[in-house]
């Protein structure tokens, strides 16, 4: 909620962010992040298996899956954070992002020239 901000139409403070394309940009980021990761993910299960061949046939296949796993998890997140930060600017400069809880109105952000 921010505070300095009023709404244009009733002057009211009572201001919420609606962030729709900093929500979506995190999920479309994520989704891509995990899919796009699976070249690293299947790095990271050649890695996890030859590592668990320590423990035997049983620990190469539970270290292949946590390797495999791992490099999914971190390409989901790394594709959230940058789908966030896309999403934010979007949110900021194009759409309206403040929606005013007295009256129900939706506006920008003001410009300052």
């Amino acid at each position: 909620m921010n505070h300095s901000l009023s709404c244009p139409r009733c002057n009211s403070t009572r201001i919420a962010t609606r962030d729709y394309a900093r929500k979506a940009g995190g999920a479309l980021g994520a989704a891509a992040g995990a899919a796009g990761s699976a070249t690293a993910a299947l790095g990271g299960a050649e890695a996890g298996a030859a590592l668990g061949m320590v423990a035997g046939p049983v620990g190469s296949i539970f270290g292949g899956l946590a390797g495999a796993l791992m490099g999914a998890l971190f390409g989901g997140a790394a594709g959230c954070a940058a789908g966030t930060a896309v999403g934010e600017q979007i949110d900021t400069h194009v759409l309206d992002n403040y929606e005013c809880n007295a009256c129900g109105h939706n506006f920008g952000q003001p410009r300052s020239f």
